[in-house]
């Protein structure tokens, strides 16, 4: 399957292209394909759609569009994942054709012949991109794509002019006509011509070009067309004024950036009226200077005054100004003796010349300040770890901020150091050296070049090394101190004051990427205040991304770097202290959160917090919820570092506040690997309520997942415990948790226990969970054909569980009447039940409860003809099982793929 970007959007499956149609899906498919293997969020995709007007409904007609993508489009050869609030199309990067046009171009930038490579790069090419496809997000990525491959077709015409000059007077004759102001596609053609013994038509397009840019611009030709000019004229006799070229040798491995490099053309490129300087910041390691450098490359031709470069990593103006002097034919004895003299005759010298000025490693605006180029048309390019924002207030300098390389680029920096082979004969490993390295280009550069040397040297030998528990910095070290990892890392952290290095140092206590104020605060014994007071000026340094709003963001190995200092600096009293409130802000914010969102289950006696904890404080329940969300991912590893500490009462603590949510979301392998470590920290503790709870909720998750044996064996553990504590009320819940399992075996055993349960929850005083084993014994009623029984046991805990206010289980007793209902043969008033159901399901956050209702709506609606409603129940259904990463959403989509053709 290959998906066609540049002309029509089309699918072609065995050399047959099909069109996609409607628009609106092509656009869907176009904006998931440019991003192949990244995730495209919901808000993103929906303006590429529907552009700055998106109409009511439009996420609803977006799910369609998806399930169409997915159904006709892909079929069984990708998919389209939805993931972290947006959708991620899953092929192979070579099955979208403009994914294999980079490829193939960034290819040929290092072969030795590029031209096999860019025929093939450019025989993808069928027409205009998107061809016929509207909006301002196809606009942009159609102009871009036209750009690069205008820059294919020159470099394919230059290395094509010694051999076949006639052909590459033809591909660059349109390119010519295109762009009439473009100096480099001019200079290839008169080549070109001159090469096929045209000279004449040669110079006469140089006199075409010379007054068009004269009448457009009111500007002559640049230095590069004029030499061009003169070879015509005077064959053998060009001789060019000395300028500096002091640039270094670009990388030879250079992936990627084709966005960073198109903003930089954008906010830079063409002839200015003035000087331009832009900051190019981002973390350390993340390939600032090859950035640089690569631009300046590429764009040297536009400065005909020469390119000067300093490394101000460990230099300053007074060292590195004689230099440029020296290069710009000032005799070393004829330099003036103080820097400010110095300063007027370099600018005195640049005011004549178009030159570029690349300021490596800056560390304030005040070295780069006398070293800016001042005459129209040039250009200081400074590359820093700090962002300079006062070089923007003072100088109007560009600012860009420079992030780690999306993941399918990281992998193609991997093949360029070592071929397609090796990383393609273990993509697993492969991958798994991305994601250690944290798709940081230094980083990944340094393992690619230890694999480069070693070719017998397996990947996944590498990535083991790199994933082993506690790896530190060590597989990135490297004899050069310029590029060892914990050298470039330490240059940003030695120049920290004492208390943001201490926060730094803290941060690398959290063992997750993104940390709250509140935990960072936690962390550090800090007020809030006072702790984002420290993290701005870590963001303003490129240690921490503070962009996601209410988070701070550490790179990986920022992290592991960070924990490294705090193990170098740090007593073990001191470390461990943090680690407590760290654990501290998290037990108590999730039992918080908990109480919130499920008030109706039973609460946890907390010991008081260790001085100097903040735990987070929620608006209201959705507000609790996001927490949840956003920081579940982080829960296995603060488990970890619960364990490690000897703080076994946090790890059970916090997995129980955990367990609710996860539940709700259908994450039961999730749950019971989370609560095999509490119940080894509860069983270390002696804690038989800890244990008994572990025990249920073990339970729980085994009878989700079908393993029945395992849930009875946890389930009768938890009741035993339960009865020895006297705890009714639990072991309750605990029999009413059994009767998911029993039901498997007929009514009879299930509905003893509910009757059991029911009877507990009534000594306790518990009217919510008495209701609940009402409701279940109503469902239980029905299997045995007792409906009108069934009926009257649903709808009274429906009232009890409505007086009390528990919308879940007030849910749960609806979605009981509308079975018996159905059971009954009222599908009418069962179809308004499971409405009634869904709604109270919804609202609540409990998306797999309402997914299950769903399912069983859309069966009503089938059993009764109207097929509309039940592909409308399911495709619904279908959301929320995606939304929870349930698989149960295929078997629904099967569902719907069966009955969609039915109307």
């Amino acid at each position: 399957m290959l998906i066609r970007l540049l002309g029509p959007v089309e699918v072609e499956r065995s050399g047959q292209p099909r069109a996609v149609r409607p628009p609106q899906v092509a656009l869907a498919l176009a904006a998931l394909a440019w991003e192949t293997g990244r995730v495209v969020p919901v808000e993103s995709l929906l303006a590429r759609v529907w552009g700055e007007g998106v109409p009511q409904g439009a996420r609803r007609t977006l799910y369609t569009i998806i399930t169409r993508i997915r159904r006709d489009v892909l079929a069984d050869e990708g998919a389209v994942v939805h993931r972290l609030g947006g959708y991620l199309l899953d092929v192979d990067a070579a099955a979208v054709d403009v994914a294999r046009f980079r490829a193939l171009a960034d290819r040929a930038m290092t072969a030795a012949d590029p031209v096999p490579m860019l025929d093939e790069a450019l025989a993808l090419w069928r027409g205009e991109p998107m061809t016929g496809l509207p909006g301002e997000w196809v606009d942009r990525a159609r102009r871009r794509l036209c750009d690069e491959r205008k820059e294919a077709v020159l470099r394919w015409a230059r290395a094509m002019t010694p051999r076949d000059a006639a052909a590459a007077v033809a591909a660059l004759s349109p390119l010519a006509e295109e762009h009439p102001l473009d100096e480099l596609v001019a200079a290839a053609l008169i080549e070109a011509l001159h090469a096929w013994g045209r000279t004449a038509e040669a110079l006469a397009h140089f006199a075409r070009v010379r007054t068009t840019l004269a009448e457009e611009l009111g500007v002559e030709p640049g230095a590069s067309l004029q030499r061009v000019h003169r070879t015509l004229l005077r064959p053998g006799e060009v001789t060019e004024r000395l300028v500096p070229a002091q640039l270094p040798v670009a990388l030879r491995y250079f992936v990627g950036r084709a966005a960073e490099l198109e903003r930089l053309e954008a906010m830079i490129g063409g002839r200015r009226p003035s000087a331009v300087a832009c900051v190019i910041s981002g973390p350390p390691g993340v390939g600032k200077s090859s950035l640089a450098l690569r631009w300046a490359d590429l764009h040297r031709d536009r400065f005909p005054g020469g390119q000067l470069y300093a490394d101000l990593g460990t230099a300053d103006a007074t060292t590195v100004l004689p230099r440029f002097l020296n290069a710009l034919g000032v005799p070393e004895a004829q330099l003036p003796s103080g820097t400010e003299a110095r300063i007027g005759l370099y600018r005195s010298l640049l005011a004549s010349r178009r030159v570029l000025v690349v300021l490596d490693d800056a560390r304030s605006a005040a070295q780069v300040r006398p070293l800016l180029a001042t005459a129209p048309g040039s250009l200081t390019l400074v590359t820093s770890r700090a962002e300079l924002p006062g070089l923007a207030v003072t100088e109007g300098a560009y600012l860009l901020r420079l992030d780690v390389l999306p993941g399918t680029d990281a992998y193609r920096l991997l093949v360029a150091w070592l071929g397609e082979h090796r990383p393609a004969g273990e993509p697993e490993a492969a991958a798994r050296i991305v994601r250690r390295c944290g798709r940081l280009p230094l980083a990944l550069a340094i393992v690619a070049a230890r694999l480069a040397q070693r070719v017998d040297l397996p990947l996944a030998e590498v990535a083991a090394e790199l994933e082993r528990p506690g790896a530190d910095l060590a597989p990135f070290a490297h004899d050069d101190p310029a590029i060892d990892l914990r050298g470039v890392f330490g240059r940003s952290y030695q120049s920290l004051p004492a208390p943001v290095a201490r926060l730094f140092r803290r941060l690398g206590q959290h063992p997750g990427p993104r940390v709250s104020p509140a935990a960072a605060a936690s962390l550090a014994a800090l007020p809030v205040d006072r702790t984002k007071e420290l993290a701005a000026h870590l963001e303003r340094v490129n240690l921490v991304d503070v962009r996601e709003p209410g988070h701070l963001r550490l790179h990986d190995l920022l992290r592991v770097y960070a924990a490294e200092r705090a193990h170098a600096t740090d007593s073990r009293t001191v470390r461990r202290a943090a680690t407590q409130r760290l654990l501290d802000h998290y037990v108590h914010t999730a039992c918080a959160a908990n109480d919130l969102c499920y008030p109706h289950r039973d609460s946890l006696s907390l010991d008081p917090p260790a001085r100097g904890t903040t735990p987070e404080r929620f608006a209201g329940p959705a507000d609790a919820l996001r927490w949840y969300a956003d920081e579940s991912p982080a829960l296995p590893p603060l488990l970890k570092e619960a364990i490690a500490a000897g703080l076994d009462r946090h790890a059970w603590q916090l997995t129980w506040a955990f367990a609710e949510f996860m539940q709700r979301r259908g994450l039961w392998e999730e749950t019971l690997r989370m609560h095999a470590v509490a119940l080894a920290a509860s069983e270390r503790l002696g804690d038989g309520l800890a244990r008994a709870r572990c025990h249920n909720s073990i339970a729980r998750a085994h009878a989700r997942l079908g393993r029945d044996r395992e849930a009875i064996d946890h389930f009768e553990r938890a009741a035993e415990l339960h009865r020895e504590l006297g705890e009714h009320g639990l072991e309750a819940h605990v029999h009413l948790g059994m009767c998911v399992v029993l039901s498997k075996e007929g009514a009879g055993p299930a509905l003893r226990h509910t009757l059991r349960a029911m009877e507990l929850f009534r000594q306790a005083g518990d009217v919510v969970g008495e209701a609940r084993a009402l409701n279940n014994a109503g469902w239980l009623r029905a299997e045995t054909g007792a409906y009108d029984e069934a009926l009257a046991d649903c709808r009274r805990a429906q009232r009890m569980l409505a007086e009390v206010g528990y919308a879940q289980g007030e849910g749960h007793a609806w979605d009981s009447i509308a079975h018996v209902l159905d059971l009954k043969g009222d599908t009418r008033g069962a179809v308004a039940g499971f409405e009634r159901a869904v709604e109270l399901l919804e609202g609540c956050d409990d998306p797999h409860a309402a997914a299950t209702t769903l399912v069983r709506l859309g069966e009503t609606h089938l059993r009764a003809g109207d097929v509309a409603s039940a592909l409308k129940a399911w495709k619904q259904a279908a959301h929320w099982y995606d939304a929870v990463g349930d698989p149960r959403a295929g078997q629904v989509r099967d569902r719907i793929s069966t009955h969609g053709h039915v109307r």
